[in-house]
């Protein structure tokens, strides 16, 4: 047999082995996220927070141009434009501790997926997705943190690490929150 292919079984042989990549994979993540859930995580101080991909829209880095806004509360971060957008930032730890962030590379910015509430949540830092093999228990504002627990809905545990659920929506439905206005 010779070592030496045309060029046009070399893409046949490739086409072919993109197919049965396809089809594995199709197989595979049917099979593997059956019963799975992903969020995206982050730490706001010392707490590891979980936020429901559903609820989230994109992640960015915290933009080198951001507009005080006046008259606001001091959590209010600013405003930025992103893409052309302004969109509104909220200090998450300043709103819940009355702490500001302290930006490094490590900040960034997760962007709500509320239609009536567009605006991002600066966090003191991301994981990125954290998959988990099951759903996080529900729980009822039972947490050791009061300025977190109204906004907690879930729990769960992954390598002897505990994680909260964060709820945008439960944020984005607390009216001390949407006073923004000083």
């Amino acid at each position: 047999m010779s070592n030496t292919s045309s060029p046009t079984e070399i893409l046949t042989l490739l086409k072919d082995i993109q197919l049965r990549s396809q089809q594995s994979a199709s197989k595979l993540s049917q099979d593997d996220l059956h019963g799975s859930w992903t969020a995206i995580g982050f730490r706001i101080a010392q707490h590891h927070l979980l936020i429901p991909l559903d609820e989230t829209s994109e992640i960015f880095t915290v933009p080198s141009q951001i507009t005080h806004v006046p008259k606001s509360k001091p959590w209010v971060f600013g405003i930025a434009n992103v893409r052309g957008e302004l969109l509104p930032l909220f200090d998450l730890k300043y709103f819940l501790y009355g702490q500001t962030t302290q930006i490094n590379k490590r900040s960034r910015i997760v962007v709500n997926n509320q239609p009536d509430l567009y605006s991002g949540l600066l966090l003191d830092e991301v994981f990125g997705l954290k998959h988990f093999q099951h759903e996080p228990e529900a729980i009822n504002n039972s947490s050791d943190d009061d300025a977190l627990s109204n906004y907690l809905v879930g729990r769960i545990n992954q390598l002897e690490k505990q994680w909260d659920v964060f709820s945008f929506n439960k944020l984005a439905a607390d009216q001390r929150f949407l006073d923004a206005a000083a």
